[in-house]
């Protein structure tokens, strides 16, 4: 009889609603991991790129209102283990002097603040996502902003929407903003000087956002001569990828300061040279056609602009020619000069002109005094 008692109807009650809550959680989250792709891309709400992003979230969203469900299936019937009991606990606690009579006020840190700390930081998540959904899917179609201004809007915005949760956030659990900015503003001042370089690149972040002098997507050539795409703009650092697929990461001060040449924002169509040299007493007129046949004859050089063969310099060995040319598509550039090269190669091989070898006179003599002894 203890044994029934003990599981009345009422205990039965909460552990079947606490049942189904969880039954409820794994079939939403199988579903999730099996078709949310699917349906966002139905919808035209996925952003590309971001789809483990938005999966993660929902799932952690997901199982934040499965675990108050189930928290409330388990105290219904029990008033001395209501939520508003629960969430009125506290956690730690301390008393201040604030008043000017000498009275105290508390502060007082509680399970409630907990969950007002996850709720404001999950809708602020939330609110992001959903912005960003709605800017790719309002620019899609928008020829007045690329895809680098697109960037620009949504990172501004995320860190909007992340200092306004972090201000009600901190309201929220009783604290006082402007006590605390005043209180601060002396270890600020300290924080500040220590922390000079990276407040720089903070600063040249958000510029570069504004700015839209160097944009994501933007190919830019680095004062080291390194050609490197602009993958992400955050706000201390950027990420950028190198011709050889590696990401590096650079501070937003060295892309301000630095003297670097965006290609992206220049004339689409860039002029380049490739330098060659051939052996003296070749035909300087057959090398020049050949040069300018070979590098008209490629595909990616723009025939609309002129293709110029010039006679460098009479070099220590050979003659040395360069050939300049107008490309588009200067992420290719590299693979553009190798198959011209390629190609000049063949021509010169077919036509027997010779590329020589760096030659160097060597004069031997002989020491006349071993043989006087």
């Amino acid at each position: 009889m203890a044994f029934i008692d003990y599981f009345s109807l009422e205990h039965f009650l909460n552990l079947s609603l606490f049942g189904i809550v969880i039954l409820i959680w794994l079939i939403l989250n199988n579903w999730i991991n099996k078709n949310l792709e699917r349906y966002l891309k139905q919808k035209g709400w996925l952003v590309e790129g971001r789809e483990k992003n938005i999966k993660k979230l929902i799932k952690q969203v997901l199982l934040l209102v499965c675990s108050l469900l189930a928290l409330e299936a388990l105290i219904i019937g029990h008033e001395e283990f209501s939520i508003s009991n629960i969430t009125h606990l506290e956690l730690f606690g301390f008393d201040f002097e604030a008043k000017a009579d000498g009275t105290y006020d508390r502060f007082s840190f509680t399970i409630g603040s907990v969950f007002y700390l996850v709720f404001v930081i999950v809708i602020s998540k939330i609110s992001i996502s959903v912005f960003r959904v709605l800017i790719h899917r309002s620019t899609r179609e928008r020829k007045w902003i690329d895809e680098g201004g697109t960037y620009t809007i949504i990172q501004l915005s995320k860190y909007v929407i992340y200092s306004i949760a972090a201000i009600i956030a901190i309201q929220g659990v009783g604290i006082d903003i402007t006590f605390l900015v005043a209180g601060s503003a002396a270890l600020f001042v300290g924080i500040g000087f220590g922390l000079q370089s990276i407040l720089a690149d903070v600063f040249s972040g958000v510029i570069l956002l504004f700015d839209g002098s160097i944009k994501v997507g933007d190919v830019v050539e680095m004062p080291n001569q390194e050609i490197c795409k602009v993958n992400h703009i955050f706000i201390r650092t950027s990420q950028l990828k190198t011709l050889d697929g590696k990401t590096i990461i650079v501070p937003n001060g060295y892309l301000t300061r630095e003297s670097v040449t965006n290609w992206t924002i220049s004339d689409k169509v860039t002029r380049f040279n490739i330098s060659v040299g051939v052996g003296y007493g070749s035909d300087t007129q057959l090398v020049k056609e050949i040069l300018y046949q070979c590098a008209l004859k490629h595909p990616l050089v723009e025939k609309r602009r002129n293709i110029t063969i010039e006679l460098e310099d009479f070099g220590e060995h050979a003659l040395r020619f360069k050939v300049y040319f107008w490309a588009q598509q200067t992420w290719q550039i590299i693979n553009i000069k190798s198959d011209i090269r390629l190609a000049i190669d063949q021509a010169f091989r077919n036509n027997e002109i010779k590329i020589p070898y760096p030659q160097r006179d060597l004069h031997i003599v002989s020491d006349l005094r071993k043989n006087k002894d």
